[in-house]
């Protein structure tokens, strides 16, 4: 899988997407870093072009919405 989106290390959460070319998906991983250099994995989700294009088209309606 090839790591598209890293955000480092730098702060207290950390998100890292993967794509998975055979399968045509990219996995999205939040984590929260420790001051103590520990990474824990608090979520995962796992989603398909289409459901990428459809939660963002759920976000650009609603911000449609309220912003009239």
């Amino acid at each position: 899988m090839t790591t598209i989106i890293s955000t480092g290390i730098s702060g207290f959460h950390e998100i890292r997407a993967t794509y998975n070319e055979e399968a045509k998906t990219v996995t999205f991983e939040t984590f929260i870093n420790l001051s103590i250099g520990k990474s824990i994995k608090i979520g995962e989700v796992t989603l398909s072009k289409q459901e990428i294009f459809m939660m963002l088209k759920y976000f650009y309606d609603a911000e449609d919405r309220y912003t009239l």
